[in-house]
């Protein structure tokens, strides 16, 4: 392959007019630069020992590359520009579209492109390309509920130049992938990385970041750390940086002094270091994401994937994500939202991609692990071509498991893998039962371990498709040789969830609450059903988390079996005084929420932030134990949590101008809707993260409501404040209690 350079984008389309394809793919990728400098396809260039080429003299339009491919573009991708002929960001979306001989449709709006995303039934992949500012959340949400069948992904930058390096670099990355893939996980205990294949992981105790980032700001030294495939993570982070270690963050923002300078002019909300206070993480070293080398960067944390849109001003000026894609990355891959996140997202988009699926395929198959699972929101999103292929063709398909390590029992309805002597780091098992493969296109299927698999690092299980059929997928970080008294482990697969010893805990429990309105006296039912409620928490987060993490049902058999125990001696008095009775007279017969809940369902989207307009989403959660007993969240890509309630029947809202001033109070209202049939009564209070450092105080007026059904109730909330050392956004939690029930509010807060 060979990168041609152009400097006008009628002889780049024209250079593009002109090329080959082999097999599909392209022989040469022209680049864009107008200044000529080409600084990234020069640098690509030189990585992947690829040629390069002054594109020849030459001119053509949008509506030149339009004709070629209305006869010669392939039905299973299509391509959409949110741009007319004329404009620039319409030529890079046609140079793609050439490269990958797929159906262009320029777009001038949103309702356009859902237009056209609709009369293209048969399109496996969808690529909407546009300049950042004209793209967001509220279209791509839309085109992936209007239309689920396509893998989408999206192409956008805030210049046409910068968006024909991105174009250059995704079709560029999968003619030549790199052989190695790293994921960092410093949310992952360990003092050694652990390397299996091509993947090594590193826990928080073996990451080194500046192994895979230089500096914010420093010169290039020496040379460059190898190429990396896939630079995975999973950790803390926001919209502008991801922490690496207590020490360490990357840092979105712009080395670019004429962007900062915009931001300045046009933007209130600027970060604490835009303002003249220092870093909000001041302790911390501040590497560049755009000097990761990495083709493909898959992000698991919180809030860290946005397009025009966001907190710090427009153009993402400030986000990790848009300093990745600045750099080596050709593909970022995030969740504009809130996560818990679990390193088996991780695991399970390395090994599709070695599997031989596309990028768009594979986000598509987590997005539907994550659904399985009930942790998160299934709204993860390809920036990059979602058609793209990884893998060498022409290698032979990783084994499903070592010999001997595996056999597999199907029945109707049924099967059970077993593990002999080793649990390999990777395990893929076909179903071949019409019963499991239907459960799993309706995500009924569920897969549970017949006894604890126990072991330091966790084991994760899903199911996924490949080659068109669906497999059960087991995933580790390393193969473990299995030891001890019991060299074996079985996994079940049915359609729908088993009963467990768990949901035997909880349906003996309200039996046993029942019996005094049945005139039974058991005198050990207090203790026992005391001691089965404080170790209800326990329970509901390990069965919570053994949905997808097959180590955890070895402490979770642990907590269960001492319950049972108990239970066991509770039905031997109750049997005792059954019989009893019978012969003496006439006888008939939350830590927080969140780790025990999971997500059933999201609605995206859910209206309009009510704080900042953005298109909002909303979690329905439920009790994994209880599953009556439900929350309902609603997340903002930009504000992040705005409202956590039980049900419907309670809206909270915080009123009023966002901004704080050490010299005067802030003043806020606090709104209460009650749409139930009871009352409310609650008490009321507010706290700002991490305010006690700076002296803040807040007062309620009143302190305590009853909202009747059908009402509205307000309260003033007054916050002073001292004079903070570094004036970062604040977020201020209000809380409304009452007869047990919790409900949220959550805002931004800044500093004028």
């Amino acid at each position: 392959m060979r990168i041609t350079l152009a400097r006008t984008p009628r002889t780049y389309l024209a250079a593009a007019l002109a090329l080959r394809t082999e097999d599909g793919r392209p022989t040469a990728v022209p680049a864009l630069d107008r200044t000529g400098t080409h600084r990234w396809p020069r640098r690509i260039a030189a990585r992947l020992c690829l040629p390069r080429a002054t594109a020849p003299p030459g001119t053509a339009t949008v509506a030149d590359a339009r004709a070629v491919l209305a006869g010669t573009a392939r039905p299973g991708h299509l391509v959409i520009a949110l741009a007319g002929e004329d404009d620039p960001f319409a030529f890079p979306a046609a140079v793609f579209a050439l490269a990958k001989r797929a159906a262009l449709v320029l777009a001038g709006d949103p309702d356009a492109v859902l237009t056209a995303a609709g009369k293209s039934p048969d399109a496996h992949h969808l690529t909407l390309v546009g300049p950042t500012d004209r793209l967001g959340f509220a279209l791509t949400t839309a085109l992936r509920h209007r239309h689920p069948g396509p893998a989408l992904g999206v192409l956008c930058a805030d210049t046409p130049d910068r968006l024909a390096d991105l174009v250059l670099k995704t079709l560029v990355h999968p003619a030549v992938p790199a052989g190695r893939d790293a994921l960092l996980a410093p949310l992952l205990k360990g003092t050694e990385p652990l390397t299996q294949g091509r993947l090594t992981v590193y826990p928080q105790d073996a990451l080194d970041p500046a192994a895979f980032a230089a500096p914010a700001g420093a010169a290039a030294t020496g040379p460059e750390p190898p190429l990396l495939r896939v630079l995975s993570l999973i950790t803390h982070g926001s919209e502008d940086y991801l922490r690496l270690t207590s020490h360490d963050i990357l840092c979105g923002l712009t080395p670019d002094p004429a962007e900062q300078a915009a931001a300045r002019a046009t933007t209130h909300t600027l970060p604490a270091c835009m303002r003249g206070d220092d870093c909000v993480h001041p302790d911390a070293r501040r590497l560049d994401p755009a000097t990761v080398p990495a083709q493909i960067v898959f992000v698991n944390a919180c809030l860290t994937l946005k397009f025009g849109t966001q907190l710090f001003g427009r153009h993402n000026r400030f986000t990790v994500a848009r300093r990745f894609l600045d750099g080596w990355a050709g593909t970022y891959i995030a969740s504009p939202l809130l996560k818990d996140g679990t390193p088996a997202e991780n695991l399970l988009f390395h090994h599709l991609l070695d599997e031989g699926l596309t990028v768009g395929e594979a986000v598509r198959e987590v997005n539907g692990a994550l659904r399985a699972w009930g942790i998160d929101a299934p709204e993860i999103l390809v920036i990059g071509d979602p058609e793209a292929r990884y893998t060498d063709p022409a290698a032979p398909a990783p084994a499903p498991a070592p010999a001997g390590t595996v056999t597999v029992t199907e029945r109707a309805g049924g099967a059970r893998i077993t593990f002999h002597r080793t649990m390999p780091a990777r395990t893929r098992v076909p179903l071949r039962d019409p019963a499991l493969r239907a459960a799993h296109r309706a995500g009924r299927l569920r897969i549970t371990a017949d006894t604890p698999f126990g072991g330091r690092l966790p084991v994760y299980a899903t199911s996924a498709v490949l080659n068109g059929t669906p497999h059960v997928i087991v995933l580790g970080f390393q193969d473990r040789p299995l030891t001890g008294t019991r060299t074996s482990r079985t996994l079940t697969v049915t359609d729908g969830a088993r009963s467990t010893e768990a949901d035997r805990i909880v349906r003996a429990v309200e039996r046993y609450e029942n019996l005094a309105s049945l005139d039974i006296r058991l005198d050990k039912t207090r203790s026992v059903l005391a001691d089965a409620a404080n170790s209800l928490p326990a329970v509901a987060r390990r069965a919570r988390a053994g949905i997808s993490e097959l180590t955890q049902s070895e402490p979770l058999a642990k907590a269960t079996g001492r319950i049972l125990g108990n239970c066991a001696r509770l039905d031997r008095h109750l049997l005792a005084t059954l019989l009893r009775l019978t012969e003496t007279r006439e006888y008939h017969f939350v830590e927080a929420y969140r780790p025990a809940y999971a997500v059933r369902a999201v609605d995206s989207p859910h209206g309009r932030c009510r704080y900042c307009g953005e298109p909002q989403h909303r979690y329905h959660s439920a009790h994994v134990l209880r599953p009556w007993l439900t929350r309902q969240l609603l997340s903002c890509p930009l504000c992040g949590a705005t409202q956590d309630t039980e049900d419907e029947s309670v809206r909270l809202t915080l009123a009023g101008e966002a901004r704080l001033d050490p010299e005067r109070p802030a003043e806020l209202t606090a709104v209460i809707d009650n749409d139930g049939e009871e009352p409310l009564d609650v008490l009321l209070g507010a706290r700002i993260t991490r305010g006690r450092a700076y002296g803040f105080g807040f007062r309620l007026d009143p302190d305590t409501l009853r909202v009747d059904p059908g009402t509205t109730g307000r309260a003033r909330l007054t916050i002073t404040t001292g004079t903070p050392l570094i004036r970062h956004a604040m977020l201020l939690r209000l809380y409304a209690v009452g007869m047990g029930r919790i409900d949220f509010a959550g805002r931004e807060l800044w500093f004028r």
